[in-house]
């Protein structure tokens, strides 16, 4: 699976620990701090393989990595991906999976009861055999704005 949903925490983590919460804090300082905790916006519920299935209708959703003026076409800060990455998704036929449905880390959370607004590309699904899944447990589907541009590449 590629990487691209991965949270990319692009905030600036505060020293909740007073410097030595743990060791990478205590080494790096708080940017490395590995106390903090994802908080998600749904319930991640238990598994069940299954075959990602494409995504109904076959469309781009309104906040698609796809679409021309998205943060990661963009190259915006706590993105993971680029331009660049997306066309290589595209041509290589690499599966790049929707983020509707998936987990997305809401609020970091340290043990000293410090939180802090996680960045809003923050999702975080488990993956199973290169496939993401969806709190509700099922795969992930293929994304619209993927398969509209595969199926234009190979008309081309």
């Amino acid at each position: 699976m590629t990487d691209i949903c991965r949270p990319q925490h692009a905030v600036d983590l505060p020293d909740a620990g007073r410097g030595t919460c743990c060791m990478g804090a205590a080494v790096y300082g708080p940017d490395r701090c590995t106390c903090w905790e994802p908080v998600y916006d749904l319930d991640q519920q238990p598994l069940r393989p299954g075959l990602p299935l494409p995504p109904d209708p076959l469309a781009m959703c309104g906040d698609c990595a796809y679409r021309p003026k998205s943060p990661e076409r963009q190259g915006e800060a706590g993105y993971a991906g680029d331009e660049d990455l997306l066309e290589d998704l595209v041509t290589s036929g690499t599966p790049f999976y929707c983020h509707a449905g998936v987990r997305r880390a809401v609020t970091l959370r340290h043990p000293a009861g410090v939180e802090i607004a996680a960045h809003p590309g923050a999702y975080d699904p488990p993956v199973l055999d290169s496939v993401p899944y969806k709190a509700d447990g099922t795969p992930a589907t293929l994304c619209g704005g993927w398969l509209l541009l595969r199926a234009k590449a190979a008309t081309s």
